[in-house]
């Protein structure tokens, strides 16, 4: 009996947080490596068909997190998180440059570049790439890998993009030597450490960014309840829009400005005020930089809203406007001008391009038609589950328009808080109004909405619901005045029968919402209502916060995958022979021909200068030498952002849409020449076609050819 009283006496001071700490991390250690090698062995290794460390390494790394919760007392253990995150944030980016990580979905090029020429390094680390991103790894990811590429790297105006002088820093997110990248930080890591390290930093430090500035203001909105904010961080950086369209930098940006403008005011320091004006200027930038008025117009306003509040809520604080405060301000603002100052007139022939076009240039929304406004319900299966667009059908996990409706029943009853709930109740109005009716034309000009689909405006929409309910969250009361909880029963299923009817209404897809979604997203959002609608008893706040978490974390935790290196850009069989031809020949000017687009900015990252590469804005000299007096007949065909997919015909050149950003060119081989075009890059025997192109086959690999044309 002593025995079994000593064993028993030993298990509850072992299970007990304050005791064998030391003893229980290393048992966790041991535990989370050998669990991370069984899964690789027996779960992993057949599901990606390779062995790899870095898997083992990682989910070791995950284990360990979530077995520390049961060493450590939580409270302690997040206030010392809380404490040390910017050194954690820190560590973090400089682990993932070390080991190369990402999560571009740039593998993708494997199964298109040669396929039959593989290596571990051209597959995903964990997760799954997602093909429907195209716009990341098929675009935009080739333009910033191009930058450390060829003999002119980081140059403001390059050649490779469009095989002619392009402006890469305006439109395109590209590194560039020049005081501008002040406004864009994210992409410094390319010019000191090379493109592995700096896509590394380029994809998580936007991640980081975001969960900090969500923190820090949800801290603002909660009044510093640190809880609450965690929920709204972790709300907001892993809905599905944010994820989808991955770490939108306006919405990023947006918030750290309103973190440093509230900063601003309520430190004495003058050396932190100091600080605070040093980080608006790179944020502001920043913002006007991201240069996608669909988002920056409309989470204008949702910053607007926030930023009446921020600044009255801390005058009326005891904040004192003073002189040298005024002399700060100032010269912010005028370093913002000049630089922006500067921008302008190195990329005003850019700007007059881009508003000149017919697409986007000449676009006028009208708002309207959102589908997305209810999408969240859906969007927690898109990772399990495919979907045909997963992008444009993402939303912010937001319920709306339940906090919109709870604020103002809390204004009504409770009659306080109106510095809070005036301005942003107002504009969640003002945007609903355009998602879901639009505006006439002249009011959407006036208000600047015409720039903005109201499928984009929808997230912006989403998210101050979002901040809506972390203010709920935060400032509910017991005295205050609110709903009984019989009613609230009625009320969620209600509700959840409305936002299931609205989704499912509303998505082009109905089909993809089966019996099964609908039971299993209709029991997870009754729950989730329900505890919105209690928020007058704390125990059930906390699970609803909780079950926030869990929904947000099944929406986008998983959307991204992890990759290593850019090994796939750069060790195909055809990469190696292109950079040696380029090293050789840096100024010749190459076409890629019955290939697909993609591969058009695959020769792009590896520094070749493409004349159909995406035109990013058009390239009209192009046109206008093969078109010759069809030219100005057939210019909105081509006078837009477009793909530009080249066909060789001995037929009569013929320009098309394939859609509003895909331009299909039928090019008479005659037509040639008139590029100035010395290599072609073909997936067709080109050498066996009528087309009697005098040209050389310099390799031809698994799929792919490249020729040089003779006198060339």
């Amino acid at each position: 009996m002593l025995k079994i009283e000593k064993i028993e006496s030993f298990l509850k001071k072992f299970i007990d947080k304050n005791y064998y700490t030391k003893i229980k991390v290393i048992l966790s250690i041991l535990f989370s490596i050998i669990l991370a090698l069984a899964g690789e062995y027996f779960v992993f290794r057949k599901q990606y068909g390779f062995i790899s460390l870095d898997r083992i390494m990682i989910i070791s790394l995950v284990i360990i997190f979530i077995s520390i919760h049961f060493i450590f007392k939580l409270s302690e253990m997040y206030e010392w998180i809380h404490k040390n995150r910017y050194k954690i944030a820190g560590l973090f980016l400089l682990f993932v440059m070390i080991f190369k990580y990402s999560g571009s979905s740039i593998v993708n090029f494997n199964g298109l570049i040669q396929p039959n020429n593989d290596d571990k390094n051209f597959h995903e680390v964990l997760g799954m790439s997602r093909m429907i991103r195209t716009d990341e790894w098929a675009t935009s990811t080739t333009y910033l890998l191009s930058q450390t590429q060829g003999e002119d790297k980081f140059n403001y105006f390059a050649d490779k993009l469009r095989g002619t002088k392009t402006d890469m820093f305006t439109l395109i997110n590209s590194p560039v030597y020049d005081i501008l990248m002040l406004g864009k930080p994210f992409q410094l890591a390319f010019l000191l450490f090379g493109n592995e390290a700096g896509l590394s930093f380029y994809w998580y430090a936007r991640i980081v960014a975001m969960m900090l500035g969500s923190y820090e203001l949800c801290l603002i909105l909660s009044n510093k309840k640190k809880k609450i904010s965690l929920c709204g961080m972790l709300v907001i950086t892993f809905s599905s829009a944010v994820q989808w369209w991955y770490c939108m930098d306006t919405l990023i940006w947006g918030q750290i400005i309103l973190v440093l403008v509230n900063k601003f005011m309520i430190v004495n320091s003058k050396k932190k005020k100091y600080l605070c004006a040093l980080g608006l200027v790179p944020s502001v930038l920043a913002y006007v930089f991201v240069l996608y008025p669909a988002w920056q117009v409309s989470f204008a306003y949702v910053f607007l809203a926030l930023a009446i509040w921020i600044i009255i809520k801390n005058f009326k604080e005891g904040y004192k406007l003073t002189i040298h405060d005024v002399v700060v301000t100032l010269l912010t603002i005028v370093c913002i001008i000049a630089l922006l100052g500067r921008w302008y007139l190195l990329s005003k022939d850019t700007i007059q391009a881009v508003s000149s076009t017919d697409y986007p240039g000449d676009r006028c929304e009208t708002g309207g038609g959102a589908f997305n406004l209810y999408s969240y319900f859906y969007n927690i299966f898109f990772t399990f589950y495919g979907f045909p667009n997963p992008c444009e059908f993402s939303s912010m996990l937001s319920l709306f328009p339940i906090p919109m409706i709870l604020g103002v029943l809390y204004l009504i009853r409770n009659k306080k808080n109106f510095l809070f709930w005036v301005p942003t109740l107002i504009i969640a109005v003002f945007l609903t109004i355009w998602c879901k009716f639009g505006f006439p034309v002249t009011l959407a000009k006036l208000t600047l909405m015409s720039n903005s689909q109201a499928t984009r405006a929808s997230i912006a929409l989403g998210t101050l619901n979002i901040y809506m309910l972390i203010y709920l969250f935060s400032t509910f009361e017991k005295g205050d005045k609110w709903i009984s909880k019989k009613l609230t029963y009625f009320l969620a299923v209600f509700a959840t029968l409305f936002i299931m009817y609205k989704a499912r209404k509303n998505c082009l897809f109905p089909e993809y919402i089966d019996k099964f979604k609908l039971l299993l997203g209709g029991e997870i959002f009754v729950a989730l209502i329900f505890g919105v609608l209690n928020l007058n008893e704390d125990k059930i706040k906390n699970y609803t916060m909780y079950g926030l978490i869990g929904v947000a974390l099944m929406s986008g935790l998983m959307v991204n995958p992890i990759i290593k290196t850019t090994d796939i850009i750069y060790k195909k069989p055809i990469s190696i022979k292109m950079q040696e031809i380029r090293d050789n020949n840096p100024d010749a000017i190459w076409l890629v021909a019955d290939g697909g687009w993609f591969i058009n900015d695959y020769t792009v990252a590896n520094g070749i200068r493409t004349i159909n590469s995406t035109n990013v804005y058009p390239n009209l000299e192009m046109f206008k030498s093969i078109l010759g007096d069809k030219a100005e007949q057939f210019k909105s065909t081509y006078n837009r952002y477009g793909h530009v997919v080249v066909n060789l015909v001995d037929t009569e050149t013929q320009v098309g849409l394939l859609a509003p950003d895909c331009i299909s060119l039928n090019l008479n081989y005659n037509d040639v020449s008139k590029l100035n075009v010395e290599y072609i890059v073909s997936r067709e025997d080109l050498k066996s076609k009528a087309y009697n192109l005098n040209i050389d086959e310099v390799y031809n690999e698994d799929g792919l050819c490249i020729y040089k044309l003779e006198g060339k």
